[in-house]
């Protein structure tokens, strides 16, 4: 249901999502999330805390879209390249770059509503984001729109490095699958993920891990079947993966690589199971 109390709040947490910077406003997400589950678990009433912050403020699909668009933009006027969405926009004192995030928060926001009132078997979030970021490129990019030389590479690359990739891949899933299955906490995975990413802002080399651990969570909820949240997680990986280092690294805008594993995998598994 479109609400106009959520389209103001949309517009205003664009605003924030661009001063933040978009895994910052991650970062967050993951940190709210997390704070819930744990206060959930000790009997604490938590729907305020929901409907405000988890499911309004810290929703990736409005403020980390806002925050991406607005980089977007950001990076033809100013000392920043679209992709950096790992940096505050303050530094531009530019008001029409804040503008452009309150609009991909509003964007963001109709978008997940949208899909959410036809009732989309798809993780309606990462499609609302997989949207305005190319909606992002197609208006901002200054730079290439994929990366050829990672495109050569993946089809050069050695059994080290897929067989590396698979590790990690099989690793994250296996842990988030038993984690499920035990706990039938299928979601608190995504917000651990989220919040580790912390460390990227230090290493940029910090693999994200949260497009693996929510679909494994997903295949959980709607299998129950271990083995097979496992194939989805490393499929989810290997997803992230490819998109990424073809369509993202090196790219002008960003276009949400975790967002296309969670999108491409949910609707398969909404549909199938």
């Amino acid at each position: 249901m479109f609400s106009l109390l959520s389209i103001i709040l949309a517009f205003f947490a664009g605003i924030l999502g661009a001063l933040i910077g978009g895994t910052q406003t991650f970062i967050c997400t993951g940190f709210v999330g997390l704070l819930i589950f744990l206060l959930e678990h000790v009997g604490v009433d938590t729907t305020f805390l929901n409907e405000a912050l988890s499911n309004n403020l810290f929703l990736p699909c409005i403020i980390f879209n806002a925050a991406g668009l607005a980089t977007a933009y950001a990076g033809t006027k100013h000392n920043i390249r679209g992709v950096e969405t790992s940096r505050s926009l303050a530094f531009t004192n530019d008001p029409k770059v804040l503008l452009v995030g309150a609009i991909g928060g509003v964007l963001g926001y109709l978008i997940f509503a949208f899909e959410n009132y036809f009732s989309f078997p798809i993780d309606t979030g990462a499609v609302s984001v997989i949207l305005v970021g190319v909606l992002g490129r197609i208006l901002f990019n200054q730079e290439d729109t994929y990366n050829k030389k990672n495109l050569d590479f993946l089809e050069k690359a050695s059994p080290s490095f897929w067989g590396f990739q698979f590790l990690i891949g099989l690793a994250v899933s296996t842990v988030m699958a038993y984690f499920a299955k035990e706990t039938g906490l299928y979601t608190i995975g995504f917000s651990i993920s989220a919040l580790t990413l912390i460390f990227a802002l230090s290493d940029p080399a910090f693999p994200a891990t949260h497009h693996t651990t929510l679909v494994v969570g997903y295949a959980m909820a709607q299998t129950g079947n271990v083995v097979i949240a496992i194939v989805f997680g490393v499929i989810a990986h290997f997803i992230g993966l490819i998109f990424g280092m073809v369509f993202n690294t090196d790219c002008g805008t960003h276009i949400d690589p975790p967002a296309v594993a969670i999108a491409t995998c949910s609707f398969i598994l909404f549909t199938l199971f």
